[in-house]
Order: C-alpha cells, then sequence, then structure tokens
C-alpha cells in the first residue's frame, strides 16, 4: 500500500509538471489558443488595430489638452500685454496741436505784459490764439539733464476749455520724432491773512475715471493729476521766465476763468481782480 501511495503521488506531479509547462508548447488546440491570445491578441484585434484612427476637430484637441484655468491664464497674460502695449504706443504718439489757436499761424504777437500794465487792475481778457503767438515769440523751452543729448524742446501751447487750461510742450527726439506732454490748470482764490492767494490744481472738469481726477497726459495717453504734480518744477522754471506778469497778477489779486469758445467765439481767458467782500 505505501508503494502504490508513491506511485499515484509521483504521477500525479508528473501530470502537474505536464499540465503546467506542456501545453504551452504541445501542437494540441488548447495551446494553439493560449499562445495566440497570449502572443498576438485575440482574434479580430488584428482587424480593428488597422482601421484607421477617428478624425477629430482640432479646437476639440486644444480643448481636450488645455483645462480652464490654463485658458484663463492664458486670457490674461493676452489682456494685460494688450493693454501694456496699448499704454506704450499711446505715450509715443503726440498730440496734434494744429487745433490750438495762434500756435503755428503767421499771426502778429500782441505785448501782454504791458497790456497787463496799462489795465490799472482792471478785468482784462486775451484769447487764446493772443496768449500763444506771445509764447512763441517769448518763450524758449530748454531740455536740461541727460536727456539733452538727445531731446530739445520744440514748442509751448496753451488749449483753453471750459474751467480749465491745458499747458502743451512739445519736445524733439533726434531729428524728426515728436513727443508730447500736457499739464491740466485750473485755479481758484482763497483769502489768507485777509490777503488773496492764488491756488492751483493740476487737473480738468473732467475726470479720468471714477473718482480719479484727470491731470495731463503723456503723448495722447492720459496721467492722473498726483503723478502729473512731477511737472511742478517746470512749471515754476517757466513761471520764472515772466517775473513782470506773476508781479501784477499777485499784486492785483488776478484770478484766471477759462471759458472755450462756441458759434464762431474765440477760447478765452479772463483775469478776474481780487474785490474783498
Amino acid at each position: 500500500m505505501p508503494g502504490s501511495n508513491n506511485r499515484k503521488r509521483t504521477k500525479k506531479r508528473a501530470e502537474e509538471e505536464t499540465s503546467l509547462w506542456g501545453f504551452l508548447f504541445n501542437n494540441n488546440e488548447q495551446g494553439q489558443d493560449i499562445t495566440k491570445s497570449a502572443f498576438f491578441g485575440h482574434p479580430g484585434e488584428e482587424e480593428d488595430s488597422e482601421e484607421a484612427p477617428e478624425q477629430r476637430h482640432w479646437l476639440h484637441e486644444i480643448w481636450r489638452r488645455f483645462n480652464f484655468w490654463s485658458i484663463l491664464a492664458i486670457t490674461i497674460f493676452l489682456a494685460f500685454t494688450t493693454v501694456l502695449v496699448s499704454a506704450v504706443l499711446s505715450m509715443w504718439t503726440p498730440q496734434n496741436m494744429r487745433d490750438i489757436a495762434g500756435y503755428s499761424d503767421n499771426g502778429s504777437a500782441r505785448d501782454i505784459t504791458a497790456l497787463l500794465r496799462n489795465a490799472n487792475g482792471q478785468e482784462i481778457s486775451f484769447t487764446e490764439a493772443e496768449i500763444n503767438r506771445y509764447l512763441r515769440e517769448t518763450c524758449r523751452i530748454r531740455q536740461t539733464g541727460v536727456f539733452s543729448i538727445i531731446t530739445h524742446g520744440h514748442g509751448i501751447g496753451l488749449r483753453i476749455h471750459d474751467g480749465y487750461a491745458e499747458l502743451v510742450i512739445d519736445r524733439m527726439i533726434g531729428a524728426n520724432i515728436h513727443q508730447t506732454t500736457s499739464v491740466n490748470l485750473s485755479f481758484r482764490q482763497e483769502t489768507e491773512h485777509g490777503r488773496p492767494v492764488l491756488k492751483v490744481d493740476f487737473k480738468s472738469t473732467t475726470p479720468l475715471a471714477g473718482d480719479v481726477q484727470h491731470g495731463g497726459s503723456i503723448g495722447t495717453f492720459g496721467i492722473p493729476d498726483r503723478h502729473i504734480s512731477m511737472l511742478n518744477p517746470a512749471l515754476r522754471t517757466l513761471l520764472d521766465c515772466y517775473p513782470e506778469i506773476a508781479g501784477i497778477v499777485e499784486e492785483h489779486g488776478y484770478c484766471p476763468y477759462f471759458s472755450k469758445g462756441q458759434n464762431g467765439n474765440e477760447s478765452r481767458v479772463r483775469l478776474v481782480p481780487y474785490r474783498p467782500s
């Protein structure tokens, strides 16, 4: 009995080894099917793999590759780049100064200093053309600092609006590149220690955006009034070129009032003297 049990276990072990290795290599139907499925796939897969892939639209492929956040980031970047490029181009686009009366015409200039002197403290007014002709004949702007190597002053003009005036400075960079800078000037009169004091604000009557006041522009790009105050030294230098006019205005307490011309009338500034209440 023990011998027969040993023979049975030996035979069973041999069958297990044959069934484990032999069926993979024996040339039978089951072995062929398993070998083909292991190395060559199931029947019909080769025919399916040879079929042409499904054609998809290129927009679908882009949408599949990019998620919502990447598209949002690209959109923000493109919008920021567009705004930045537009701002730079606006800064280097000079204002058209042909609409400033008296800036480039051939009219003769009146002596504003003498007219103020002869007014004897009475109200007097000047047109936009008279002021610009006088500036053209008497004011010579000069660029100082590092930029004076490639930049020189070309002209200065005063454009009158309702309630304020716009002082425009035109510079030449190189031989034929114009670059303009403007500052808005509005005046108000206050009384300190019984004497009139003229206050100047660098803003227009129309806000730049919301509560931000329009102080001027570089080229055609609007600048807030807080940032345009950096031109205060240049305005002080311009005022120092006309010490007699500044003295007469201070002596009689003149306050400028600007009005834009309408219905064929010229734009004008009125100098109204101080009258104690």
